[in-house]
């Protein structure tokens, strides 16, 4: 599975965007709301209805699909799928997947700020009291 991001930020700013983005992805393990869900749902959606239509693309998804259904996927069963998603699914996976696990670095740029990365690995789970 890979899951990442990336960020632009001012020097100065790096770890405090490394930071917000460490808890933000801890965030998704415990308090994912309906409502957030809902949203992404549709954002999802919209992505996937508007493509550009071209050949390319329409081989990429169906390429994609084939990697991972081994199939290519109806529009129709793709929104089902997509559907059956809920806020304790992406909470179960999300523990599953990111909650204290190893994580990878890359940096360009001034990185005078960013924390060392057995601090960042620490960030990966919540600490609750």
């Amino acid at each position: 599975m890979t899951f990442g991001w990336y960020i632009v930020c001012d020097e100065v700013a790096v770890e405090h965007a490394i930071g917000e983005l460490m808890f933000g992805c801890n965030l998704l393990s415990f308090s994912v709301t309906d409502e957030e869900v809902e949203r992404a749902k549709r954002e999802l959606k919209a992505t996937l209805v508007s493509g550009s239509g071209s050949t390319q693309e329409s081989c990429n998804q169906v390429g994609k699909e084939v990697l991972v259904y081994g199939r290519g996927l109806p529009a129709a069963e793709m929104m089902l799928r997509i559907e059956a998603v809920d806020a304790e699914e992406v909470k179960r996976v999300s523990y599953k997947y990111l909650n204290d696990q190893e994580i990878s670095v890359t940096g360009l740029g001034p990185l005078h700020g960013i924390p060392e990365l057995y601090i960042m690995r620490q960030a990966t789970q919540m600490v609750r009291y």
